[in-house]
């Protein structure tokens, strides 16, 4: 899988298979999975993709690693306390949105939570979001994600399984 299109953009897996590809912000999100189904977030009316569906996680900020951001923006957005030592980087994407055009890299990482039901924890959302979702991935291609969002959780599901 060199280039993946989806609706207003294209991502990869390697900066080569995008030309001029130039990153001007990193987003670190994490794919977490607790049996067999992924969390979900979606974005109030309020934000630039209103009322989408996706995985927790945000920008760095400066001087941040991914791993910090990533561990930070779990504990702002659900208030999960991931340890970092159990939190495993899978890779980096890619992105380039179309219109206006911006290149994005996305560091994605993913946690297998250990208690054994989604039920069993407790998700506090902050303002930034407005509902959460324990899905599968019959439920995810239902769903308004954000940009790109099935075509991501499709080549992960291939890939890593959840």
């Amino acid at each position: 899988m060199k280039v993946v299109l989806f609706k207003g953009g294209k991502f990869a897996f390697d900066p080569l298979h995008i030309d001029n590809f130039n990153p001007t912000k990193s987003v670190a999100i994490c794919y977490m999975v607790c049996n067999g189904k992924i969390l979900l977030l979606q974005k109030n009316d309020g934000a630039t993709v209103g009322n989408r569906w996706c995985m927790p996680g945000g920008k760095l900020e400066k001087n941040e690693t991914p791993l910090q951001a990533v561990v930070r923006e779990i504990k702002e957005e659900t208030d999960i306390l991931l340890l970092p030592e159990a939190t495993n980087f899978i890779q980096a994407i890619c992105i380039r949105i179309f219109n206006p055009k911006q290149d994005y890299l996305l560091h994605l990482f993913k946690v297998v939570l250990p208690k054994a039901q989604p039920s069993d924890y407790a998700i506090l959302l902050n303002h930034e979001h407005t509902d959460y979702l324990w899905a599968d991935l019959e439920t995810v291609k239902q769903l308004n994600l954000v940009a790109g969002g099935k075509k991501i959780l499709e080549a992960l599901h291939t890939t890593t399984g959840w």
